[in-house]
């Protein structure tokens, strides 16, 4: 059985005069035309330069040629001495695109390593490989490079002067993070360790209560609010950012367990006290008590990847060293993390497809063209993660939605301006109707589904269901193009997807690549979007259509954050206007 969708969630982007790829300041950069396919097809893309640029693939590795796990802290510097780009390794590597062809020096600095300087020759065409080694860091002078403009390269020297124990200085790198994005929680985590060395407890809890609040999943900032808890003696809150924090950090928090295990000594010597106190005839008690051995009172607060052999709970050792979060300005990936279900909710996939299968197709029968209002906030996201540019529109929007021949599809979009070279950015985006067809009996059998159980959803109770594409089977759902007669290049997805547990409508999805694109340098494409019911009089039918979306995307180097919302829905040129039911919130 052959299945087609003709329908994606795509990024048409046009570059006009002004807009360039790369850096500006080296002269003129290459144009490109991105050429808008027919309605709900893949995006072709044409490319003509004018010079050739580099891309610069950077591997760093210490002894034995073993790549360097933790982040490294890369400056590209021209002839002239001035830093032409600057960036952080992860798992020991690194890619700039579209580098100006010349010579450079690139700068390495990571903790644990002595600072290394090295000579690329960028000139040539295509790809320029640099492997950087490292040597142990031995001691000697400290030498510190001038802050940057990017948070996460301020973040790796202040983690490697903080390593050489000049917390001073590590603070004033953390500090200009904060500058930069005030919400990079590895900043707020090591800052608060700095302050904690310094006995200055109360700043210190209030940037890990901050810390916490915006990413509850980093588990160091719950490792060092376990410190903070045990040192004020509060045992029971210890043990529980302990164990909160090895729950989040799997092997990674493994340091966490002797810090849990003391916390559980101080707990259970709390308990005993004062059972003892108010029963002084129990000598066992008294005996279970004296044989618990409570930890000395702590006067510091011990580091959180120091070695086992080197744990003194009374002595502070200067090793941070927190791993930096790539792509901070993403939300997290559905792999990432796991929304939490109701505990022993019994959820059948069995049940629950079949059901929401029904709605999918009740929704492909019921709607052969709608129209609403699509309100736009696009964003542009710059190398820190912070918003650099804002623009926002208002469209009238239409969709049509048909089976073609038995099994086919066909999807299209059409908005009151659809020239991508009006669109913010010049990007338009499409195919955000078509995602639901994911769940088609025609397609789900091309995805791994697996529900998770129970969740709220925006207040409601709905069921949670996992998808990702099958390697064995042909994807159907998105697909990008490069030229006119360029091969097609599907783009598989994994996501997960909400259902309302009693009606089985969908209520809300969200997808990620499973893999990046090289050949488009397409690297992020996450979608979020959330369904509300609309109620069309004229037909005596409801549907759950789009309300809300959020798009992230890193097309060629450059990022982009968009915020859509739907309203005054129409079914038909002739129906009455409509008005969208926001699902209820949760309290």
């Amino acid at each position: 059985m052959f299945v087609r969708v003709l329908a994606y969630l795509i990024f048409t982007q046009i570059f006009t005069c002004g807009v360039f790829l790369g850096d500006p300041i080296f002269g003129q950069q290459p144009s490109s035309d991105l050429v808008p396919s027919p309605a709900g097809t893949t995006t072709s893309i044409k490319v003509s330069e004018t010079i050739s640029l580099m891309d610069l693939d950077i591997h760093v590795q210490g002894p034995g040629s073993v790549s360097v796990e933790e982040p490294a802290a890369l400056t590209l510097m021209t002839p002239a001495g001035q830093p032409y780009r600057q960036g952080t390794t992860r798992k020991g590597h690194l890619r700039w695109n579209e580098v100006a062809p010349m010579q450079y020096r690139i700068q390495v600095v990571a903790t644990g390593f002595e600072p290394a300087v090295q000579e690329i020759d960028a000139h040539g065409e295509g790809e320029v490989k640099v492997i950087v080694q490292l040597r142990p860091e031995i001691g000697g002078g400290k030498a510190y490079p001038p802050l940057s403009t990017d948070p996460e390269v301020n973040y790796v020297f202040g983690v490697y002067a903080s390593k050489l124990g000049d917390w001073d200085k590590a603070k004033t790198y953390w500090t200009k993070i904060f500058e930069l994005l005030p919400d990079h929680v590895p900043a707020m985590v090591s800052m608060s360790e700095a302050l904690l060395i310094e006995n200055k407890t109360t700043e210190a809890a209030e940037y890990l209560d901050r810390a916490a609040k915006i990413d509850p999943s980093y588990w160091k900032a719950q490792a060092l609010l376990a410190q903070v808890s045990l040192h004020a003696g509060a045992a029971a809150e210890a043990v529980e950012h302990a164990e909160r924090a090895i729950e989040l950090g799997h092997e990674e928090a493994a340091s966490v367990s002797p810090l849990l295990a003391r916390a559980l000594v101080a707990e259970a010597t709390e308990v005993l006290s004062t059972y003892v106190k108010d029963h002084p005839a129990d000598v066992a008690a008294k005996k279970q008590l004296q044989g618990l051995n409570p930890p000395a009172e702590l006067h510091g607060v011990e580091p959180l990847n120091a070695d086992f052999g080197d744990r003194n709970a009374a002595t502070v050792v200067a090793r941070p060293a927190p791993r930096v979060r790539e792509s901070r300005w993403l939300p997290p990936q559905v792999d990432e993390s796991v929304p939490p279900v109701q505990p022993g909710s019994a959820c059948s996939l069995e049940e629950v497809l079949p059901k929401a299968g029904q709605r999918i197709q009740e929704f492909v029968k019921n709607v052969e063209r709608f129209t609403a209002t699509e309100s736009l906030v696009h964003e542009t996201i710059n190398k820190s993660g912070a918003v650099s540019g804002t623009e926002k529109r208002r469209y009238n929007y239409m969709v049509t939605i048909e089976e073609i021949r038995p099994e086919i599809f066909g999807v299209e979009e059409y908005r009151s301006s659809s020239s991508a070279a009006d669109a913010p950015g010049g990007i338009i985006t499409r195919g955000l109707p078509a995602l639901v067809l994911i769940f088609h009996p025609f397609n789900s059998g091309t995805f791994s589904m697996k529900c998770e159980g129970l969740a709220n959803f925006n207040g409601k109770p709905a069921w949670q269901i996992y998808f990702r594409q099958r390697a064995d089977k042909p994807n159907r759902i998105r697909s990008y193009k490069i030229g006119e007669n360029g091969p097609s290049h599907p783009v598989a997805l994994k996501g997960r997807a909400w259902f309302v547990a009693d009606s089985y409508q969908i209520i809300g999805l969200q997808t990620d690549l499973i893999e990046a694109l090289p050949d488009l340098r397409l690297t992020v494409d996450h979608a979020a979007v959330e369904y509300g019911p609309v109620h069309f009089s004229s037909r005596g039918v409801d549907m759950w259509l789009p309300q809300t979306a959020e798009l992230y995307c890193d097309l060629r180097g450059k990022r982009l954050h968009r915020r859509l919302n739907f309203t005054d829905y129409l079914l038909f040129a002739v129906d009455d206007k409509e008005k969208i039911s926001l699902p209820k919130t949760s309290p």
